[in-house]
């Protein structure tokens, strides 16, 4: 009777130990990421608006023009209107966690409050049906800022960042769209190359155009640093980068289509990584990460993850074609004048709806 004590004590403290450590890397992962708690509308910038549009600044051509999202070429197609606000009510499922995702356009590793939203997107993560979706909202879409000393103005979305933080995008996101989206994860230009060099960079599909861009054959914004070729390349973090940049060769549109390209890529490249590559990926990950995502809902993503790492994302941009025209906003700036409603309407069926 003794031995048997004496052998379900030894597997108790086994058990007790193996826990232990399990927990304390759980902990020291959770710990290694940068959390904000203050909630919409919380932290709203006094900066002065933005006059001079220099959102892609990043080792531009030295003949680089002043930035406009939207051309007057294109203003003049849309044809001069208004937005259309809504006050449709807010749609929310327990089974659907939305998140935004901000990649700010900060040129080193620290985050700044005089930033812009560079890339801005919904990912949706469906528990039930164990999918996700990936939504990039237009930078150049015209939003009534919602707080601070320009409250009632209109400006790019884009750079509501710089008035008011991500407290202040999940504001505009969430009114203006009537989505549930109370969570943001943000990164910025500096960490997005790292975090792809962490999983060993991407394999990416370039079009001929895309390829005479990075090699800077054509007029660009964006410049590789080793030579592409029409077809499948491996991207490193630096040349992953470049390719989400990419605007003056085609469009905007074409450029957010660009930034989900990649997420995907990640996402497919996670599927093949063994435990001590994810366990490296995740420590040079996670300290580049800001959210206001609290640590048990970190813990619950990761582990429903598996659900999804490798899989195919379903993907769309908002606005969507047809439901917007052209309007004049802060500082003489060109926007999209957005039916709120319409892609309100538009992004609940996508987001909710089998």
């Amino acid at each position: 009777m003794k031995k048997r004590n004496k052998i379900f004590i030894t597997i108790a403290i086994i058990l007790i130990l193996i826990l232990s450590i399990g927990a304390w890397f759980v902990v020291d992962k959770l710990n290694r990421i940068d959390y904000t708690n203050t909630s919409a509308g919380e932290n709203v910038s006094t900066e002065e608006p933005l006059l001079e549009d220099t959102v892609d600044s990043l080792e531009e051509p030295e003949e680089e023009e002043e930035i406009v999202l939207v051309s007057e070429e294109e203003m003049e197609a849309l044809g001069l209107t208004e937005a259309k606000i809504t006050d449709m009510d807010i749609f929310s499922d327990s089974d659907v966690f939305n998140v935004l995702l901000l990649g700010t356009d900060e040129r080193k590793q620290n985050f700044s409050t005089n930033a812009r939203a560079d890339s801005i997107m919904i990912l949706s993560i469906d528990k039930e049906n164990k999918t996700m979706k990936l939504v990039s909202l237009a930078r150049g879409m015209g939003v009534p800022i919602l707080e601070g000393q320009y409250k009632g103005q209109y400006d790019w979305l884009t750079h509501c960042f710089r008035y008011g933080g991500a407290e202040l995008m999940l504001k505009e996101v969430q009114e203006c769209l009537r989505v549930d989206v109370n969570r943001y994860v943000r990164v910025n230009f500096d960490s997005f190359a790292d975090i792809i060099d962490a999983v060993g960079g991407v394999d990416m599909e370039l079009t001929s155009l895309e390829a005479q861009g990075l090699n800077g054959e054509v007029r660009t914004n964006a410049y590789a640093k080793h030579r592409m070729y029409e077809g499948l390349n491996h991207l490193d973090g630096y040349d992953a980068l470049q390719y989400s940049r990419l605007r003056y060769i085609d469009s905007d549109w074409k450029r957010i289509e660009r930034q989900r390209n990649v997420i995907q890529a990640v996402v497919h490249k996670a599927k093949d990584l063994n435990l001590l590559e994810l366990n490296d990926v995740a420590n040079t990950i996670l300290p580049m990460i800001n959210t206001n995502l609290t640590k048990t809902e970190i813990l619950d993503l990761v582990l429903f993850a598996p659900n999804v790492i490798g899989g195919d994302i379903e993907q769309m941009s908002i606005p969507k074609k047809g439901t917007y025209g052209g309007m004049k906003g802060m500082g003489g700036r060109n926007l999209y004048a957005v039916d709120f409603e319409a892609n309100a309407t538009i992004l609940r069926e996508f987001l909710y709806e089998e």
